[in-house]
């Protein structure tokens, strides 16, 4: 899925091939740091951009409800 959870880009989509990602804003001093985590879920493993500000549990739980939205748009 490579969907970014928190950060600048929480919920924009970023395919990289790379396990570590950092985003910074223009004219500004933010920045988000994100870590491609992998999370097995609903009997398969999807791959999120996790911002280092995120734990884990919150992680997982944004994870679960951005699957849960996307099976019901279906």
């Amino acid at each position: 899925m490579d969907i970014c959870i928190g950060g600048i880009f929480d919920g924009q989509k970023i395919e990289q091939d790379n396990d570590f990602l950092k985003i910074e804003e223009h004219y500004s001093d933010n920045s988000s740091k994100y870590i491609k985590q992998h999370f097995h879920l609903f009997g398969q493993i999807f791959s999120f951009w996790v911002c280092e500000d995120v734990d884990l549990s919150q992680a997982i739980r944004k994870a679960e409800n951005i699957l849960k939205k996307k099976n019901e748009n279906i």
